[in-house]
């Protein structure tokens, strides 16, 4: 079985499967470092008393080259006799001469010489301490993959069933879009038929969406008219929302991409224009050669770094997919995408 299988296959796992290894990874790490340092600290004590003990001795026999002795006067020690006692440069002890008041012998060991000694053993303990830890990041890794694994599962519990939804009600919607161009073929001028139209048609474009989430672009290349497709669209959404008013400056633009996705892109952008749009509100277009933008009245944007989130959504409106399959889209057709927002406007810009 290939690792990719076992790795974060889409945004959300991603997300999940960074948080919980960092959240193992630095908790554990922080525990294992505060008992590092006991231990380290433990090491010292150690060696200290070790010290200790060997000029404890050495007082009793003065045999070897280790240690240096000096003479110093008795007020120097204080009567802190057989005591480890340090400065900025050596340790040392003071030993009372038997028969002597006034003199106090002093012995002595560089703190350079002894950390020095020390470094063979902290190496040893730092060694360990990194072993520990890449232990701890792989076990990090082991846990994070494991409690994305229900996310993974979950997430292609609803992806299967979108797909199966997607299935079954295709035939029905078709069916449905057929007899409703045959109904309006013979009432041309039946109200009651061209608002069904406008559902049906909603409809149609939920389908859709969800399709293009699903899928891959086809890479079927075609010529395209932008303007006639931004016209079209406008067209239906006006009839759906006569109480915004519409702003175009559209020059003709004809492009070569996937006629499928450029029509999912340009009705969700202008789907969402109107949908979370204000009372009485307004949308400006403006289409060139390089660009289109997409301008509406707001009520203002909380999370805008959340807006091409797939499922995200800020209004009770649309099932949020709109802005998701509008990024997804573009990238997959090498468009670049920009969102601009301040507290009563958005904007929108795709550049081409």
């Amino acid at each position: 079985m290939k690792i990719k299988h076992f790795l974060p296959q889409n945004k959300y796992e991603k997300e999940s499967f960074l948080k919980a290894f960092f959240i193992y990874f630095i908790s554990i790490s922080f525990l294992i470092s505060i008992i590092f340092y006991f231990e380290y600290k433990n090491l010292l004590t150690e060696k200290k008393y070790a010290l200790f003990l060997e000029m404890k001795n050495y007082s009793l026999t003065f045999e070897g080259e280790k240690f240096k002795l000096d003479l110093v006067p008795s007020n120097e020690a204080k009567q802190k006799y057989y005591e480890l006692l340090e400065n900025e440069r050596e340790f040392f002890m003071y030993v009372p001469i038997p028969g002597s008041e006034e003199d106090t012998l002093k012995i002595s060991y560089p703190k350079d010489k002894f950390y020095e000694d020390l470094k063979p053993y902290i190496k040893r303990l730092i060694v360990f301490y990194f072993a520990i830890i890449l232990a701890v990041f792989l076990l990090s890794l082991i846990f994070a993959l494991y409690t994305t694994y229900p996310l993974r599962k979950a997430i292609n519990i609803l992806y299967e069933s979108i797909k199966d939804i997607i299935h079954d009600i295709n035939t029905p919607v078709m069916s449905i879009i057929l007899n409703i161009k045959l109904l309006k073929m013979k009432y041309k001028d039946d109200e009651d038929i061209n608002r069904l139209g406008l559902a049906v048609k909603q409809l149609s474009d939920i389908y859709k969406n969800l399709r293009s989430a699903l899928k891959e672009t086809e890479k079927t290349i075609e010529d395209i008219d932008l303007k006639k497709i931004i016209e079209e669209e406008l067209e239906t959404l006006k009839l759906i929302y006569p109480d915004i008013k519409v702003n175009t400056d559209l020059n003709p633009v004809k492009i070569k991409a996937n006629k499928n996705a450029v029509e999912r892109i340009i009705f969700n952008i202008l789907s969402n224009a109107f949908k979370h749009n204000v009372n009485n509100g307004w949308i400006n277009i403006k289409l060139n050669e390089n660009q289109l933008i997409v301008e509406n009245s707001s009520n203002g944007i909380k999370n805008e770094d959340k807006l091409f989130d797939r499922f995200y959504k800020e209004s009770q409106r649309g099932i949020g997919l709109g802005l998701s399959i509008v990024k997804k889209l573009s990238d997959e057709l090498g468009w670049k995408v920009k969102i601009e927002t301040n507290k009563d406007r958005f904007r929108l810009i795709i550049s081409f």
